[in-house]
């Protein structure tokens, strides 16, 4: 199982379980250590823009009452690809909010077992600082 309680809240929502956690900087630093992995296994280097923008407002659509901006959404995408694009300017609460959902999402995309979504947590736990 996931070894802090941030992994255990990014496996809940990627389940669909009920979850409760206090957001502090060691879970925002999870969830974007957790994004990056599955955004990496989810689309190749060499990946067209339109399959992104495609994905990304499939995820969007899934989380509708989120409202999170398909743009802001893409970038956040982008840049975790290694892309220079503008992400400065979208404010922490909607990147936190993209970072777990499209991890949920793209963990579905992925068709992750439990045992494969357990190991990309943990990897992206082990690369956050204790």
């Amino acid at each position: 199982m996931n070894a802090t309680q941030a992994g255990a809240y990014l496996r809940a929502t990627a389940t669909n379980d009920p979850a409760g956690l206090h957001l502090d900087d060691a879970a925002r630093a999870l969830f974007a250590a957790a994004f990056r992995l599955a955004v990496v296994a989810r689309f190749r280097p060499d990946c067209p823009l339109p399959e992104i923008t495609l994905a990304v407002a499939r995820a969007v659509d899934r989380h509708a009452a989120v409202a999170l901006p398909a743009s802001d959404a893409e970038m956040l995408v982008r840049d975790a690809l290694g892309e220079d694009v503008p992400v400065a300017g979208i404010a922490p609460d909607r990147v936190v909010a993209t970072h777990v959902l499209l991890f949920a999402a793209f963990a579905d995309d992925l068709a992750l077992t439990e045992e494969e979504l357990d190991e990309l947590i943990t990897e992206a736990e082990q690369q956050v600082p204790a």
